[in-house]
């Protein structure tokens, strides 16, 4: 009295609904690996220079970023509360940022002219790079930072 008259559903819509479960599930991986590039967009900050700046010494910063969005890096020397700042470079976000887990990367190279350093007194100085990153989900991740000291004869 109680059988079951369920109907088997036909081959072509059973493949069809593992079809879809297969791209929702693969579209919700891309999802969270993206999540975590959208949060933690610096990667790395790298930033050199040699300990006692002359004319020609060259400061040397290396960005890499997580791709999902363009990263700005600002390089400053800065003694006591003068600054200059000696170079600003943009790292570029992948095309498609959701969906390209690439990591992208920059870097650059300054070489200090004798002008520059004119401005700055002798003495104790330091070199500072700051990478900010985009708003992503209404969140700005905070800068990143590197510092070196150096001396200015």
């Amino acid at each position: 009295m109680f059988d079951s008259l369920s109907i088997p559903e036909a081959r072509p819509i059973v493949w069809l609904k593992r079809s879809f479960v297969a791209v929702i599930v693969a579209l919700l991986a891309i999802g969270a690996v993206s999540s975590y590039r959208a949060y933690v967009q610096v990667q790395r900050l790298e930033l050199s220079a040699p300990s006692l700046m002359t004319a020609g010494s060259a400061v040397n910063a290396l960005v890499v970023s997580s791709g999902r969005t363009f990263v700005d890096v600002q390089v400053e020397l800065i003694q006591g509360s003068h600054s200059e700042v000696l170079f600003v470079m943009r790292v570029p976000g992948n095309e498609l940022g959701f969906f390209d887990p690439r990591s992208q990367r920059a870097a650059k190279t300054e070489v200090l002219s004798r002008e520059v350093l004119s401005k700055f007194q002798p003495g104790r100085a330091r070199i500072r790079a700051v990478a900010t990153g985009r708003p992503q989900w209404m969140r700005l991740p905070p800068p990143t930072l590197r510092e070196v000291e150096v001396q200015i004869p």
